[in-house]
């Protein structure tokens, strides 16, 4: 086999213990990824406070069925560890996505907060592509032997899909999450990956979640378990199974470039089932363009498809909260542009989204004229569709001040996102 080929093991089945231990048998057994006596440690998707049935964060099946079949390699202790999204509770995101106690009953050593973690080492980055020149990383995954990467493969509407490479960003603490979402965040991730020794990474494609995802979507019956030690080459495999183009990932060009992995198909060996055996492409609504939005001006020249996709969810929740007939005739701009487009009329109507629109922002307030911008690359899930509703630049001075609002507005998110689902589902029927 060339040496410059990734191994992906793919299998397909319904008991999550022999999914995860032929996965690992493929790739050459449990005994042959660490010593006897190694501390392991596994980052599992636990970001949200959101049941096991969501789709949201990783089966707990899959968790325990990973916990255990590493324990067959005889190390000295497994550690589970989570850092949950900004301004959830980690603890309660574990128990509540079922994975806790799944750990706990597969025999875990421990199960630890890294947001809790105050034993932190200062890991700068070399030839950092994103603002993010350093990281405070906790002390335990520093000196871990070996470290396992179990997220569930999602759909996610400004990043495309969620799985391997993304699941890493849940290692640092708030202020580096948040910071990470203010720069190039597909350049944010895979400066993380480049100080982090990940050694495996094992996906839960059981019930992956289609959709509007990473909050709204609904989990799809799949069946499978994929892992291998090259985390852009599951991640590109993934994207095969379930049929979305790799070409609309551009992320992966971020991991290119960091000399990360392979995406190419040619250089990846798929062991156990095949990408045509298990192929079933899901619901990705967010790639479909925006024909179906004509009372909108979108300007969607060189934009990327993160901002594409964030748009179009944009859309289908002003309709789902009756403020799309309200805002109609809005002007959406996305992807970087030379000039100011003569088509453009600057006030209040005109929403400029990703961090690529500043130069643009400049000119327009350069030649006396106004517009909203929603910042961040790409902008968190919700600020164009704050953008347009409220009209008022995202994210809000306040919300980055004042920690009792963000809990709140946040509670009224998870309010808005059941609700989401429930229209949703309605029209689907």
């Amino acid at each position: 086999m060339n040496a410059n080929r990734s191994i992906v093991s793919i299998v397909k089945g319904s008991d999550a213990d022999r999914m995860v231990e032929e996965a690992l048998e493929h790739l050459g057994g449990v005994d042959s990824l660490f010593e006897p006596g190694a501390t392991v440690v596994i980052k599992p998707n636990a970001g949200h406070v959101y049941p096991p049935e969501s789709a949201v964060n990783t089966s707990p099946e899959v968790v325990r069925a990973a916990i255990k079949a590493l324990r067959k390699g005889n190390p000295r202790e497994i550690i589970v560890a989570e850092a949950s999204a900004i301004g959830c509770d980690t603890m309660e995101c574990l128990e509540a996505s079922g994975i806790k106690k799944a750990a706990e009953e597969a025999g875990a050593d421990r199960i630890i907060d890294i947001k809790s973690e105050t034993d932190l080492v200062d890991i700068p980055i070399p030839g950092a592509r994103s603002d993010i020149k350093e990281v405070k990383l906790p002390r335990f995954l520093v000196d871990a032997d070996f470290i396992v990467n179990l997220p569930i493969f999602k759909s996610h509407v400004s990043m495309v899909f969620s799985c391997a490479l993304k699941n890493i960003k849940g290692v640092v603490q708030d202020m580096v999450h948040g910071l990470m979402h203010f720069t190039d965040l597909p350049a944010a991730m895979m400066d993380l990956w480049s100080v982090i020794d990940v050694d495996l990474t094992i996906a839960d494609l059981v019930r992956p979640m289609e959709g509007f995802g990473p909050h709204c979507g609904t989990p799809v019956d799949f069946g499978c378990v994929v892992a291998g030690a090259d985390p852009v080459a599951l991640d590109a495999t993934a994207c095969r199974m379930v049929g979305l183009d790799t070409g609309k990932v551009d992320y992966f060009k971020a991991a290119i470039e960091r000399g990360m992995g392979n995406v190419d198909e040619e250089l990846i060996e798929i062991r156990g089932n095949t990408i045509e055996e298990v192929h079933k492409p899901i619901y990705l609504p967010y790639l479909e363009g925006f024909g179906a939005w004509p009372e909108y001006e979108i300007y969607a020249e060189n934009a990327c498809s993160t901002c594409q996709g964030l748009i179009a969810y944009t859309m289908v929740r002003m309709q789902a909260f009756g403020e799309y007939d309200r805002n109609a005739g809005a002007q959406i701009v996305i992807g970087r542009k030379k000039g100011i487009p003569k088509e453009l009329r600057p006030g209040k109507d005109l929403i400029l989204v990703g961090d690529c629109l500043k130069p643009l922002k400049k000119k327009i307030e350069k030649a006396g004229g106004e517009c909203l911008f929603a910042v961040g690359c790409p902008p968190l899930e919700l600020f164009p569709y704050w953008a347009l509703r409220d009209r008022v630049d995202q994210p809000r001075p306040e919300m980055l001040a004042d920690e009792d609002l963000r809990e709140k507005v946040r509670i009224e998110v998870e309010d808005e996102n059941a609700r989401f689902l429930t229209w949703l589902r309605k029209r689907e029927v």
